[in-house]
This record gives C-alpha cells, sequence and structure tokens, in this order.
C-alpha cells in the first residue's frame, strides 16, 4: 500500500494521471452542464441553494466545458488579507507545480486593489488555489477529508442514481435517495474534472459534447479511477503545502501571520463584458437646458470606459478658424486592454509583438518599456501596491490607433459630439474626454481590466485636491450570476460604488436582455424578462439607464430589448430611462451613423450630469445627490416602476429643480 501510494504521488508530480491506467486512449469530453449541477447541488427538486466550496458556480462549469484548458480567474482575498500577499503566494507555489503537457508557460499572475488574477489549469487550482482558501483550512476540515469513503464517492458519480425509475435513459432524478454532503460532492466532481483534464485532447482540438447518455456511458467504467485519482491528489497536496510553505517563509521574513487561516475567500471566473449596443437630444430637453442656462462644460472631464474614440474626428475637435489650430478633446487615451499582463508577476507575460504594439503607441523606447515592466514585477514580488505612475507611462496612447470599434466613438459622440452640418451633436459639445480602452476587437474584455481602469480614475483624481474625473460611462454589460455573489456585490459593482464614495458620477447600460429566446422540447420560446438588469448597472450608487423610444416615449414606453428590474435583491433598476433606439452619433472616419441599445441611452444621462455639474458646481464631488435630481425630475412614461424607474430623463426640468 506504501508502495502504491508512493507511485501516485510521483506520477502526480510529474503531471501525470494519478490513478489511471497507462494505456487509456480515452478522449476528453465536455461534462454536460446537467451533470454538473446534479453532483454539485443535487436533483432539480431538493437542491442545495448554494454550495459551500470557494469555487464559484461559473468556475466549475468553465472547467467542466473544457478540462484540459486553462481558465482566467479572479481571485478574492480574505478580508484581512491583501491581494499582494496572495498573487505573491500563488506565484511561489506555481514554480513548485509542473504545469500541465500541451498548456503554454506562465500564468500571468496579476493584482489590483482587492483582487487577484491568474490564468490556471484545473490541476493547478486544485493543488494551489483550493489549499490557500479559508475554506480549505477550517479547523478540523482535513479529517472530514480523510473520512470521506471511497465507496460513497463512487455512488455519487454512479450513473444509476440518475436513473428514473423505468427510464431507458439516465435523466435527473426527482430526488437522490442517498444524502450526500458537501464535501463528497465537491471531491466526486472535482474528481471527475481532473480525470477528464488528464485524458489527451481530440487531435482536431474540438471537444465532443455528448448528451447525459453518452457522458455516463463513457466515463462510469473509469469511476474507480476517478476516486483513487482524487486520493492520490490529496496525499500530494498535503506534501506540496508543508514543502512549498516552508520554503516561502524561508525567503520572505514578512509572510502572512494568519496563514494557518487561508488567504483566499473564493474564486471566481474573470468574467467577459461585452457592449451593451437627432431626435435623442431634444427628447429629453438637453437642447432646452442649454439654450435657458447657458452651460458652459469645458471644465468637466468624463471617463468613458469602452472599445475607445476616435479623437480625430472633427466632432471632437475645438472649433477654431484654421484646421491645424484645433485640438482634440479627447485629453487623453489610456489603453487597459493589456493590463492584465503589464501589471503581472512576470515582465515576459508582455510578448514581443505587444511590447512593439506599445512601444508604436506610447513613443516610448523597448529598453524604456523593458525597464518599467521589470520595475512593476519588482514591486509585485515584493509586495507592494501597484504603482500607477510607472503603469500609466504604458497604458498612456501619444499616438492612439484606430478604436477597436465603432461603439466607443458613438458613445462619446452621444455625451458631446459638437455640431457638423446637419448632425445636431451631443448633450455637451464642450465637454472634454478621458477614453479608457477597456473593451478589445471582438468587443470582450476581461473584468479585470474594467476594474483597473475604475481603480485609475480614484489614483488620478486623488493625487490631486480636486477632481479631475468627475464621471465616468460604462455602455457595457456583465450578465450577473446569481449563484455566485450577491446582487450588486460582483467586483466590479464594488469598485463601482469605491468610486462613487470618492466623488465621481458613474453612469452605467442596464443592458440588452430585456427581450429572451429559449429553446425548449416543444419549440423556440420567445418572452419579456424582469430581473435582467446587469453588471455594472445592478451597482446600488450606479445610475443605471434603461432604453426608451426617442420621439414617442409615452407611446411606446420602454424599448422591448431593455433590461428590466427588479435587482435580484429587490432594489428598484433601473433608475430611468432614456432615448436608445436608432440614436444618431459619431463613429470613426469623420461618419455618423444610428446604433440602438441601451449603450445609447446612458450617455445621454451622462451629459445630463455633466450639464448639472458645469452649472452647478456644489454638485461636484456629491454623485448620490446628483443621482436623485435626476431620477426625482425625471417624467413618468406610466409603465411599471421596474421597466421605466423614475421615468424618462428631462434635463430642463432637473435645472428647474435646483
Amino acid at each position: 500500500m506504501a508502495k502504491k501510494t508512493a507511485g501516485r504521488r510521483q506520477a502526480a508530480r510529474r503531471g501525470e494521471p494519478v490513478g489511471q491506467k497507462a494505456a487509456s486512449t480515452f478522449e476528453q469530453f465536455s461534462i454536460p452542464p446537467l451533470l454538473v449541477e446534479q453532483i454539485l447541488l443535487g436533483p432539480a427538486d431538493d437542491r442545495r441553494v448554494l454550495q459551500d466550496s470557494p469555487l464559484l458556480g461559473d468556475v466549475w462549469a468553465a472547467y467542466a466545458a473544457n478540462p484540459g484548458a486553462v481558465q482566467d480567474l479572479l481571485i478574492t482575498p480574505r478580508k484581512d488579507t491583501s491581494a499582494a500577499d496572495v498573487a505573491y503566494e500563488i506565484a511561489e507555489r506555481l514554480k513548485s507545480v509542473p504545469r500541465a503537457e500541451g498548456v503554454q508557460p506562465g500564468a500571468k499572475v496579476a493584482y489590483l486593489q482587492g483582487i487577484v488574477g491568474a490564468e490556471l489549469h484545473f490541476n493547478e487550482v486544485l493543488r494551489i488555489l483550493v489549499p490557500l482558501t479559508q475554506w480549505w483550512s477550517q479547523k478540523g476540515f482535513k479529517s472530514r477529508i480523510e473520512e470521506v469513503m471511497r465507496a460513497k464517492l463512487a455512488r455519487v458519480l454512479d450513473p444509476a442514481r440518475f436513473r428514473q425509475a423505468g427510464a431507458k435513459i439516465p435523466v435527473p432524478v426527482a430526488r437522490d435517495r442517498e444524502n450526500f454532503s458537501s464535501l463528497e460532492r465537491y471531491i466526486a466532481l472535482a474528481g471527475l474534472i481532473y480525470w477528464m483534464s488528464r485524458q489527451p485532447p481530440p487531435a482536431d482540438g474540438q471537444l465532443d459534447r455528448p448528451d447525459l447518455e453518452t457522458a455516463f456511458a463513457r466515463y462510469a467504467p473509469h469511476i474507480p479511477e476517478i476516486v483513487e485519482g482524487m486520493f492520490g491528489l490529496y496525499e500530494v497536496v498535503q506534501q506540496d503545502s508543508h514543502a512549498v510553505a516552508k520554503a516561502v517563509r524561508k525567503t520572505a521574513k514578512d509572510r502572512p501571520k494568519k496563514k494557518d487561516n487561508g488567504l483566499v475567500f473564493q474564486v471566481s471566473l474573470n468574467r467577459p463584458a461585452s457592449a451593451a449596443l437627432d431626435r435623442s437630444v431634444p427628447a429629453v430637453m438637453g437642447d432646452a437646458a442649454q439654450t435657458l442656462f447657458k452651460v458652459n462644460c469645458e471644465a468637466i472631464v468624463w471617463a468613458v470606459l469602452d472599445s475607445g474614440i476616435d479623437g480625430t474626428h472633427d466632432a471632437f475637435m475645438t472649433p477654431a478658424p484654421k484646421k491645424a489650430d484645433r485640438v482634440s478633446r479627447v485629453t487623453r487615451t489610456l489603453d487597459f486592454t493589456r493590463i492584465r499582463e503589464i501589471v503581472s508577476n512576470s515582465a515576459n507575460d508582455v510578448s514581443q509583438p505587444d511590447r512593439e504594439r506599445i512601444a508604436d503607441a506610447t513613443g516610448l523606447g523597448m529598453k524604456e518599456i523593458d525597464d518599467r515592466l521589470q520595475a512593476i514585477a519588482a514591486d509585485a514580488d515584493k509586495k507592494r501596491p501597484s504603482n500607477w505612475d510607472i503603469v500609466e507611462e504604458l497604458i498612456t496612447l501619444s499616438k492612439p490607433p484606430p478604436p477597436a470599434s465603432p461603439h466607443g466613438t458613438h458613445v462619446a459622440g452621444i455625451i458631446g459630439a459638437r455640431r457638423i452640418g446637419e448632425h445636431a451633436g451631443g448633450m455637451c459639445p464642450d465637454i472634454q474626454f478621458y477614453d479608457f480602452r477597456v473593451l478589445g476587437r471582438t468587443l470582450k474584455d476581461t473584468e479585470f481590466a474594467i476594474i483597473a481602469a475604475l481603480q485609475y480614475i480614484r489614483y488620478v483624481n486623488e493625487r490631486h485636491n480636486y477632481i479631475t474625473i468627475h464621471g465616468a460611462n460604462l455602455s457595457l454589460s456583465i450578465p450577473h450570476n446569481v449563484r455566485n455573489y450577491a446582487c450588486g456585490c460582483t467586483p466590479v459593482c464594488n469598485e463601482c460604488e469605491r468610486l462613487i464614495e470618492s466623488g465621481v458620477v458613474v453612469v452605467a447600460a442596464a443592458g440588452n436582455h430585456g427581450f429572451q429566446k429559449f429553446e425548449t422540447k416543444d419549440g423556440s420560446f420567445e418572452s419579456y424578462a424582469a430581473f435582467s438588469i446587469t453588471d455594472p448597472g445592478n451597482g446600488d450608487g450606479v445610475i443605471t439607464v434603461g432604453s426608451t423610444h426617442g420621439g414617442w416615449p409615452q407611446t411606446y414606453g420602454v424599448s422591448f430589448f431593455s433590461s428590466r428590474g427588479p435587482t435580484g435583491d429587490g432594489r428598484l433598476k433601473p433608475d430611468l430611462v432614456a432615448p436608445g433606439e436608432r440614436v444618431m452619433s459619431t463613429v470613426p472616419g469623420q461618419e455618423w451613423a444610428s446604433e440602438s441599445g441601451t449603450s445609447m441611452a446612458a450617455p445621454h444621462v451622462s451629459g445630463a450630469a455633466a450639464m448639472l455639474l458645469a452649472r452647478y458646481e456644489e454638485l461636484i464631488g456629491q454623485p448620490r445627490r446628483l443621482k436623485r435630481i435626476l431620477c426625482e425630475s425625471a417624467t413618468d412614461l406610466g409603465r411599471e416602476r421596474s421597466f421605466q424607474g423614475h421615468g424618462m430623463l428631462d434635463v430642463l426640468r432637473a435645472f428647474q429643480s435646483i
């Protein structure tokens, strides 16, 4: 037995499958989502509401869908632990754990205030992250693991449990005959994914996605191997933890004192964000307010977190007789699409092509870039906070390339385009912009990049004794995974709340999930969807904006696509609505085009907020008071409050209410 155990340890350390026959020709496949939920949470009508492990539901789903792939994770430290400590510990432990065969080196471990990002294989999650969690470190936990019976784990995975009486194929059962603990469910599911991740991938790289019956038939003969593999891995984890912790203590005098309580609170996916897509300004009485109150927004600066603004567009240039004398009102452009690699604990995470692109866009030489990356990595190694003075030199673009998509230019145009010919322009035609590029060419990027941009705004404002950036527009959408976080308490929502508390107005799109189409066994089913507000619109202090028709809002009410509230925890959202259908605005290349979506509604409210700040300086630094003014002065459209919020934006009435 001792000889067998030692063999399992050596195999695991080499990155080989534990408890698996060497001659296996089994190929990886995607584990069905229904099977994941059944194992982790139980049967449909007797399901546990939440799972206990620190790996949130989206993490399980991602690894089950592609067991051998690396996943980009967001790691939340314990409340009394710094993100720098957690990032340092992960990086140190990665040195002792071999990467799985075929996985590219470099986990891109990076941290911001209160959050850590890392790209990890499932093997590394089990061997590095889980042992660092508060959950793993709780008193008596290891003895509970050691008391788990192999036979019971095998029954958790047994296809017979999924077969209803008289059914010819396995389907989710109505109720388990046997009550399994949350720990047993965790070990069983982790064992299945871990075992699957060790199988060779298909030659063409395309994983099969079998139904439940086929999945059962494939893995059922290997249940004993799966169970043995987890017990073998546990022994290796125990050895790893002692050896690595001992080595790290010798090299770091400032080790966390509360090590026994764990460093990590929970682990989620680094979620992708997508864009939430000339009569609109008069519809919200913006032109009337400009005429009556003579608002000048030249001193107001608004951040647009999006795909990028074409600052060369004539609509963003200051008026001047000579074209050469015109200056862009897009005063700064910052590229956060590579922030993850830049603030990583390894300077090598920024590839050579990316270094060349940074050099072209920033004007820095290659040696200057290398020196700064090395300095950032050295700070990470010493667990220091992010040095934005250095980071901003690598993300500030002196020669911005064309935006990745027209979305950000369109959004900025609604806020502050200057009138050009027959095009009426935006809400504040003299406002200044900060262009924060967080969405890539596919209109997707990570939650990490958006959080970094929000933290940078606080950094800019805090280095002066006055507010430099007055507001931020986030016309982007991250669907809320209800099992993972309390509504409005996701990492990006929390960061928005911190920014609001610092005195910055934050405006976000409600999302475009108000109309959904489902495929059922009886065919397609289409319906309106309540509780469909997306992040960061779920944030309490955020001004969340839904969409309405620009010309006939009283007739059409809320746009069919506009996400509806209330929030998952019962708060009123959206806060108000604004025109979001076929809104005409700027796009790159001196062009104008119409777009629809709550992305187009949100910048109307950003523009209104900027006008109020410009007219009434006492509102600067008081975003909650400004939000209350906008909401209380909105025009009631006679719709359900959870559809329209307080009603349609009315800028003139907002001015008159002060």
